[in-house]
């Protein structure tokens, strides 16, 4: 197995684990409010975390980061099985955050540094999308026709240990510069990122938390069974999956399709529960936006443990608020007043998106590649 197989079933594990208990989550607590807590917790373990594992990437190399990260994405399944009280389903929801976090920026970094980038990009959305549909699709049959809840998660945990094997005995090889760098530089190219990249990140937090808003309502509004639940949200990560591996193809610049993507999405967001096809509409925008913007920020950034780092924090920002945001405001008003919410952040990126431009940036080329 080489190293870009490796990384690409490993995401798809971490991935499928990750979104294995999201059919049931009505089965785990009766409130709407707490369902989406629990669907957050992951997304806010990975948010607080992928920045320092992007920055450490770059100092202490790829390779042990993506090893912690496998272990501590193995613990938390064992214990999300064991452990299943609400509250305690918070605690290693967050853990498993954590270790998806450190594992998607130290991948991406290593990534990032790849000749052919943006179609090693594409396959590892891809396949971090097959990950998800697969957890939500087979738990949600699973779930159904045996009567227990959590098969799915247990037999994803089995094969995260079986990934989380090859991990330490496959060599991976550390990319990037190889010399010392110092904290001080790194905090400074850190801020520099933010700043220059702004309206970038937005568009992050914005347009893939709304993706997070619709997997994160939809089992608990939606009124299906667990089977059809899964079914609908897994077709719309088969549609992100398409769109991942034909983005690199297209010849749209990158920020006129992140604008026409916000666009779209608005629409969307309002009529998801009128009929699956648009969930599907959903996940095929949502593969348009994630390769262009990181393939952008591979060809934008010299380091790219940093710009994946804040990239994947970005992410799981959005994956964190919106979808607690959107229930928050369902509890106490309505669905359509929360996704008026959320379609006016969606508008507003695509008016400051044009902002992005690579004037000050370091456009570097590709000259280290692995196979």
């Amino acid at each position: 197995m080489n190293r870009p197989i490796f990384l690409f079933c490993a995401v798809f594990m971490v991935m499928a684990l990750s979104n294995a208990i999201v059919p049931v989550l009505p089965h785990l607590s009766d409130e709407l409010s707490f369902q989406t807590l629990i669907f957050s917790a992951y997304f806010f373990g990975a948010m607080i975390m992928t920045l320092p594992a992007g920055i450490a990437s770059d100092r202490f190399g790829q390779p042990v980061f993506i090893r912690i990260s496998l272990v501590l994405t193995l613990i938390s399944g064992i214990f999300i099985i064991t452990l299943t009280h609400p509250f305690t389903l918070l605690l290693w929801r967050f853990i498993e955050g954590i270790g998806a976090g450190i594992f998607i920026s130290s991948a991406l970094s290593w990534i990032g540094y790849q000749i052919d980038t943006l179609k090693n990009t594409g396959m590892f959305m891809a396949s971090l999308n097959l990950g998800l549909l697969s957890g939500l699709i087979g738990a949600g049959w699973l779930a159904q026709f045996t009567g227990e809840i959590l098969l799915g998660v247990f037999i994803c945990t089995i094969l995260t240990g079986i990934i989380s094997g090859f991990g330490f005995v496959l060599k991976i090889p550390r990319l990037g510069r190889q010399k010392t760098i110092r904290s001080d530089e790194l905090i400074t190219e850190t801020w520099s990122q933010i700043l220059r990249q702004y309206p970038l990140w937005i568009s992050v937090i914005i347009l893939l938390g709304s993706t997070g808003y619709v997997q994160a309502v939809f089992p608990e509004l939606s009124g299906y069974p667990v089977h059809e639940v899964s079914t609908v949200l897994a077709a719309m990560n088969f549609a992100t999956i398409i769109t991942s591996l034909i983005t690199p193809y297209l010849k749209i610049e990158p920020v006129l399709l992140i604008r026409i993507s916000a666009l779209m999405i608005v629409p969307f967001i309002f009529s998801f529960l009128n009929a699956p096809v648009i969930v599907l509409g959903m996940g095929a925008v949502a593969g348009l936006i994630m390769v262009s913007q990181i393939g952008y920020l591979a060809l934008a950034e010299e380091r790219q443990g940093i710009a994946m780092g804040l990239y994947s924090t970005c992410s799981y920002a959005g994956m964190t608020l919106l979808p607690a945001l959107g229930g928050y405001i369902i509890s106490f008003s309505s669905f359509q007043t929360a996704s008026a919410v959320i379609a006016l952040g969606a508008i507003g990126t695509a008016v400051i998106i044009g902002k992005c431009s690579c004037k000050g940036f370091i456009i570097h080329e590709k000259t280290t590649s692995d196979t």
